[in-house]
């Protein structure tokens, strides 16, 4: 007897159980382009510094001019396979709805935002604008690519049907407060490893918030959020969904991940081999929950407010036991219910 479909509202609770809408090969390239596209400008960046650090000194000038044409065109390119998933892009997957007009030229003046903005100077104001509008670029162009494979905002674990239960909301807090203490533990590695192996210090010769230009909250934060949209939705939520999508193993969704996490922070020397823990941590909590924005929220609450505390202990103490409370009211270790290619349903229901 063959095995009948899923219930539709089943289909649409995880990205495990979406439908492609474009062959796996199709895929599989879509996604090393989004992610290599995203993460490109701080790989150049982080990549000089670490070059100069280590192997032999790159003139400022040249390294500054190479950074900034490098970034423009990532921006460039980025901004212009938005436009055309927007306005020219072919069939869209089905049952999907089209897109409005509003959203089409949205992502329009997004896109061309983020193209004139990247002029401005990184000190100024103007360069927290720069990041909030190329965070909401990339933001968008991520679902876009997800729709045009066959993946719903609500599949990607945005918002998904799920999180306004009790179970799900607890889930929220449980992934969120778990992603941000693995934050924690992630820079107090960084910063012990200079006690293992002396010398061995950031390749910048300061701290992170100076080398990320820190110098007011309003940069930090644009900073955050940049970083939550491209490490968490592009890096962690595009990459494994698609690569599941495409039939890849996991070891290729952690390999991808963890290096292009540890590449963009190559600032910090050989310390940023401790990125390996945050990267996957959260690679794991989302293929086991499916949930993508209490992971976004819980990284940018913690590169906010983790200067507040006295202590990163006290800090570290507060999110380890709201995530173990979490986990014991949701039992976010269990996942929600997936469709397997041959038509079975695994785990339990949210």
């Amino acid at each position: 007897m063959p095995n009948q479909a899923p219930p539709r509202a089943e289909q649409r609770h995880t990205f495990a159980a979406a439908e492609p809408a474009l062959s796996h090969r199709s895929i599989h390239l879509r996604v090393y382009a989004l992610s290599l596209l995203a993460a490109a400008p701080a790989l150049m960046i982080s990549g000089t510094t670490a070059y100069s650090a280590y192997v032999s000194p790159i003139n400022p000038y040249a390294s500054t001019l190479f950074v900034y044409y490098a970034r423009s065109v990532c921006i460039a390119v980025a901004a212009g396979w938005l436009i055309w998933l927007a306005f020219t892009a072919g069939q869209r997957p089905a049952g999907t709805r089209p897109l409005s007009t509003a959203l089409r030229w949205a992502g329009l003046v997004v896109a061309v935002t983020a193209v004139l903005l990247n002029r401005a100077d990184p000190t100024s104001n103007w360069w927290g604008l720069r990041n909030l509008t190329v965070a909401a670029m990339f933001g968008a162009l991520t679902l876009a690519v997800m729709r045009r494979c066959g993946v719903s905002r609500a599949q990607l674990g945005i918002w998904p049907p799920s999180a306004s239960t009790a179970r799900g909301r607890a889930q929220a807090v449980a992934v969120g407060a778990t992603a941000a203490f693995a934050a924690l533990i992630t820079i107090t590695i960084v910063n012990a490893v200079p006690t293992f192996l002396p010398g061995e210090g950031s390749a910048y010769g300061g701290s992170q918030a100076d080398y990320l230009g820190w110098k007011t909250f309003w940069l930090q934060a644009a900073n955050v959020v940049v970083s939550g949209v491209i490490e968490d939705v592009v890096m962690v939520g595009a990459i494994a969904a698609l690569l599941t999508m495409a039939r890849r193993p996991a070891w290729e969704m952690y390999a991808l991940s963890i290096v292009l996490e540890v590449g963009m922070h190559l600032y910090f020397g050989v310390p940023a081999i401790g990125l390996v823990v945050v990267a996957a941590v959260r690679l794991a909590l989302y293929r086991a929950t499916g949930r993508l924005t209490p992971l976004v929220i819980g990284h940018i609450a913690y590169g906010l407010f983790n200067g507040l505390l006295e202590t990163g202990w006290a800090l570290g103490a507060i999110l380890a036991a709201t995530a173990l409370v979490a986990v014991i009211t949701a039992g976010v270790c269990t996942p929600a219910r997936q469709t397997e290619p041959d038509g079975k349903v695994r785990g339990r229901s949210a």
